[in-house]
């Protein structure tokens, strides 16, 4: 989580980081005051493949058979270089189990406690599995605090069998500086999707959901901001639709391009099937952007009827209706507006996240 790395050193907290390399990428470096490594985990370099998507760990493990030979040289290197790195650290913040599992493989090296926060797949995903249930808890069972960045993932933590007290809820954060409103003026007539082009994120129902929206707004058109597996498949959706002159995919976006889309759009969507919480949304809602999305897991932390609306997931109809209803009243997107901005400010911003991490840091060294 770049993010974070850059909140805390905002506060004073000197941050070294140990990251996953892609081809191309140095294998040390620095951003700033952070310190970066990047472990190479295969050889050639080129045939790395666990970066390769943009859908994460869970769609490489499925497309490329190599990926799953590559875990297992990938742990025992990240748990090599997080034991030789932590050892003039204080703590270790895994942000994901797998790095946690190397974290704490290597503590009889580091001697540092070790905190893991969990944001989705490692937890809505692996787990479905029995080997990766297990595989699971005993990660979570060796560190010494967990955060999950909602209350669902909090439940998911303590259902596999972890200790309820030892999971604390703490989540993303947005740095409200620069995730800002745009003036009235500058709102264009978009409807908005960010994020990986994968079957959780449920665009294929927005995309169907396009025709009746259309219907009362003509004028509005999609953009959908991501890349990932089923971008083929979603553009030949939009075709059969006969929609696809409304629909712009505009790929991958930096998150500069994301904030300034944001500022312009009219309303967020994120329809997915799962979510560990939706940082777009915060993000969104920072930048006073109404909001619609799937009510399911940690997305009910951070939508609640002042800020937008959520609909059932996988449910076209459903999904139109919400965007309908925020797009049609101009005095109630107004009042949506400003209360996500509210909202994300009061309890999103990282100058309130970040002292939380700190508590914790202080709680496990002291």
């Amino acid at each position: 989580m770049g993010e974070l790395a850059r909140a805390l050193t905002r506060h004073g907290i000197r941050v070294r980081v140990v990251a996953a390399h892609s081809p191309g990428l140095p294998v040390y470096g620095k951003i700033g005051d952070i310190e970066i490594v990047r472990p190479r985990y295969w050889w050639p370099e080129r045939l790395e493949m666990l970066r390769r998507e943009v859908g994460g760990l869970p769609v490489v493990w499925r497309k490329y058979p190599l990926a799953r030979v590559q875990i297992l040289s990938f742990f025992l290197m990240h748990a090599f270089v997080t034991a030789r790195y932590a050892q003039s650290c204080d703590v270790v913040h895994a942000q994901w189990t797998l790095s946690a599992g190397a974290a704490c493989l290597g503590r009889w090296v580091h001697r540092c406690p070790v905190l893991v926060t969990v944001y989705g797949s490692d937890i809505l995903q692996v787990p479905r599995h029995p080997i990766g249930a297990w595989l699971t808890w005993l990660v979570l069972s060796c560190c010494d605090r967990i955060t999950a960045v909602s209350h669902a993932l909090q439940k998911r933590v303590v259902q596999l069998g972890v200790s309820p007290e030892r999971v604390l809820v703490v989540p993303i954060g947005v740095d409200v500086t620069k995730f800002l409103p745009a003036d009235d003026v500058h709102r264009e007539n978009l409807i908005l999707f960010v994020g990986s082009l994968i079957e959780r994120k449920g665009v294929r129902y927005l995309l169907e959901a396009m025709p009746q929206i259309l219907s009362v707004f003509p004028e509005y058109r999609l953009v959908i901001a991501g890349d990932g597996p089923e971008i083929i498949s979603l553009k030949q959706r939009a075709v059969e639709l006969g929609i696809s002159r409304q629909v712009d995919f505009v790929g991958f976006q930096s998150q500069d391009n994301v904030r300034v889309l944001m500022q312009r759009a009219r309303v967020v969507v994120l329809p997915s099937l799962e979510e560990g919480m939706g940082a777009v949304l915060v993000e969104a809602m920072a930048c006073g952007t109404p909001v619609v999305a799937s009510r399911v897991d940690g997305i009910q932390d951070v939508v609640t009827e002042e800020v937008g609306v959520l609909v059932s997931p996988a449910n076209p109809m459903e999904l139109a209706e919400g965007i309908r209803t925020v797009l049609f009243d101009p005095i109630r997107w107004r009042e949506y507006s400003y209360n996500a901005r509210l909202r994300a400010v009061k309890y999103y911003n990282w100058d309130i996240i970040v002292p939380r991490f700190i508590q914790i840091y202080q709680s496990l060294v002291g």
